[in-house]
């Protein structure tokens, strides 16, 4: 990772997959399920910063004080950090932006067969935890565990 920072990802849904390989294997049925490659983002290993960028990231003092500022709006900078956190311990993260509900909960099956967990969609208003944390979850500085 090249310490770039998640920002609020409207309108996406994001999975953990511990290994990138089934990613891979996910985005492969993904886009032959028709969702396209501008709606869909593997992260994983040197190329995750760049996906992490497609998500309105950024790095440097400007990514930091939009963090600082998320931090006081919202409730869901923590999850951020878990994700980041996710790709430096070597898994994997797949964003898809699929904006029918009966759509987007055919990706969610198809991504948890492969494995996926930490799945949230992030809308306009609020944030929809799909799918919890399976094991350990990396651990988060104290000042921002919710």
């Amino acid at each position: 990772m090249t310490g770039a920072l998640i920002s609020y990802p409207t309108g996406w849904t994001l999975a953990v997959l511990d290994d990138p390989s089934e990613a891979d294997a996910a985005a492969v049925e993904l886009r032959a399920d028709d969702v396209a490659a501008d709606d869909l983002i593997v992260m994983a290993g040197d190329g995750a910063a760049a996906g992490i960028e497609r998500l309105r990231a950024g790095s440097g003092a400007t990514a930091r004080f939009r963090r600082a500022m998320q931090f006081l709006a919202m409730n869901q900078l923590p999850d951020f950090h878990v994700y980041e956190l996710a790709l430096e311990q070597g898994r994997a993260i797949v964003a898809v932006r699929i904006g029918e509900p009966d759509e987007r909960r055919r990706a969610v099956d198809l991504l948890r067969r492969h494995g996926a967990h930490f799945v949230n969609r992030f809308g306009t208003w609020a944030t929809e935890e799909i799918v919890p944390w399976r094991g350990t979850m990396p651990q988060v500085p104290q000042h921002m565990q919710r």
